[in-house]
């Protein structure tokens, strides 16, 4: 990108450049939560039952590990993703008041029909009062484990964008006054913020009583990976990204290459001690994956064949199919089945038609709630990011 690019990120109307590779890999992202919640030995509101289908123990051990760490990964993507895409489509002359009324109608619409599903359908499901909090998305802010995991156990992200929406107006103001050359200096500083998180809490929170499914204590998982603050560095991190990739000072890496980083730092998730986990092995590379798809993007022609329509529709649908799958895997799957587990084939099949009840429920969360009301609550010009 050229100093005039920059300069139109930073201080006038955003890029025209629309970015539809990362629109694309949102979905990637969601999927990787989706097999995380899909293979759970435990399931997290009914300890005493299994989530997924495979009843041999050894296979589906193997699974519920291979996935162990890919929510980890998806929901860090979509926070340093976030960062990126406000920053990148940012209006600089737009009121905060008008910036919060577009972003809430992105999400709140959708988490708002998850909860009533999940009141009507499923009240059984968490206490009465853990409702208020779910419906104010503050029930995160809680360590409260029936609080921050009840109603619609995915909704506990929108706790931290929430918050990240709310500071975004400062933060912009603060990120786009960087000089260029401050800009790698601060990525390295929002990496440090995050490895202070984890350390804070592998030091000063005690491991002690174990989650089932997951070697930490309840107040680790919380203060590590639930609290909206723990989560900040992650999305300044992706405002860097934006500035950096403006200024053309982000690294240049081929999407193919950056994407081949993912998988050792899978690997290394996978054996780095909880909460270590949370977010260090993995955000690095997906920030690089998100730089590299943005890079992709601004090099694609005027003559370049447009994205395809099926990756795209993905990525628009993929926010509906990330806040449905709490409703259908965590309270349709016991309705529907109980504690019952398969053999391996039926187990895989009705893996799979979870997942297509999820991308259903997900595309008319999409087409009926989310477009609707960014249609009527944020305006036309509510396109961008």
């Amino acid at each position: 990108m050229s100093a005039r690019s920059d300069t139109r990120l930073v201080g006038g109307p955003p890029p025209p450049h629309r970015l539809p590779t990362l629109t694309s890999l949102r979905f990637a992202a969601a999927l990787a939560v989706f097999l995380f919640h899909a293979f759970l030995v435990a399931d997290p509101l009914h300890p005493g039952a299994p989530l997924g289908f495979f009843a041999d123990p050894r296979l589906a051990a193997a699974l519920a590990h291979a996935t162990s760490k890919a929510g980890y990964a998806g929901v860090s993507f979509f926070f340093v993703l976030s960062g990126f895409v406000l920053t990148w489509s940012a209006r600089e002359r737009e009121r905060p008041a008008a910036f919060w009324r577009r972003r809430l109608a992105r999400i709140y619409p959708s988490h708002l029909a998850m909860w009533a599903a999940a009141a009507l359908l499923f009240a059984w499901a968490a206490p009465v009062r853990t409702w208020l909090p779910n419906l104010l998305l503050v029930h995160a802010y809680s360590p409260d484990p029936d609080i921050n995991s009840g109603m619609n156990m995915p909704s506990w992200s929108l706790c931290c964008e929430a918050l990240f929406y709310l500071l975004f107006p400062l933060l912009h103001r603060a990120v786009r006054r960087l000089p260029a050359r401050a800009l790698l200096p601060a990525l390295a500083a929002a990496l440090l913020a995050a490895a202070a998180v984890a350390g804070a809490d592998a030091v000063l929170l005690s491991d002690r009583p174990r989650i089932p499914q997951l070697p930490v204590s309840l107040d680790q998982l919380w203060f590590g990976y639930l609290f909206p603050p723990a989560r900040l560095p992650e999305f300044v991190l992706g405002m860097l990204l934006a500035r950096a990739v403006a200024a053309g000072r982000a690294p240049r890496v081929p999407l193919a290459a950056a994407a081949l980083l993912v998988a050792p730092a899978y690997a290394l998730a996978l054996a780095v001690p909880s909460p270590y986990d949370f977010v260090l092995p993995m955000v690095l590379p997906l920030a690089l994956v998100i730089c590299a798809a943005a890079q992709h993007d601004l090099r694609r022609g005027a003559g370049d064949p447009p994205p395809r329509r099926p990756a795209q529709w993905l990525g628009a649908v993929s926010f509906g199919f990330y806040l449905c799958q709490g409703v259908v895997l965590f309270h349709g799957r016991p309705l529907l089945f109980g504690d019952r587990t398969y053999p391996a084939p039926l187990a895989a099949l009705l893996t799979v038609a979870a997942f297509g009840a999820t991308l259903a429920a997900g595309a008319l969360s999409h087409a009926l709630v989310e477009r609707p009301a960014v249609r009527r609550l944020a305006g036309r010009a509510a396109g961008a990011g």
